[in-house]
């Protein structure tokens, strides 16, 4: 692999772009990427935590440590949205 697909200097090359960071059981931050060492450690800025009923809390400043890390969207579209949304509707069925 050429050295700059690695997915540390990717990451490294995309401090600056807004990401999503999905952590082990603690639902997903998103924010702009200021910073990223070489232990995938990651500050953002006015960082918004999500969970599965949707917006939990805005942040300003927040440092993700890189070992809770499952993944990382780079330069996502939108926010996550709440991954119970639509499914409001069928709770009136009933």
């Amino acid at each position: 692999m050429e050295p700059s697909k690695k997915p540390l200097n990717v990451l490294i090359k995309s401090v600056g772009n807004n990401v999503t960071i999905n952590l082990k059981g603690h639902g997903e931050y998103w924010g702009k990427m200021t910073r990223v060492d070489g232990h995938m450690n990651i500050m953002l800025k006015g960082a918004k935590e999500y969970d599965q009923s949707g917006l939990v809390a805005n942040y300003g400043d927040v440092f993700v440590r890189g070992n809770n890390v499952v993944y990382i969207c780079i330069d996502p579209v939108a926010p996550p949205h709440s991954k119970g949304k639509g499914q409001d509707s069928d709770d009136d069925d009933n």
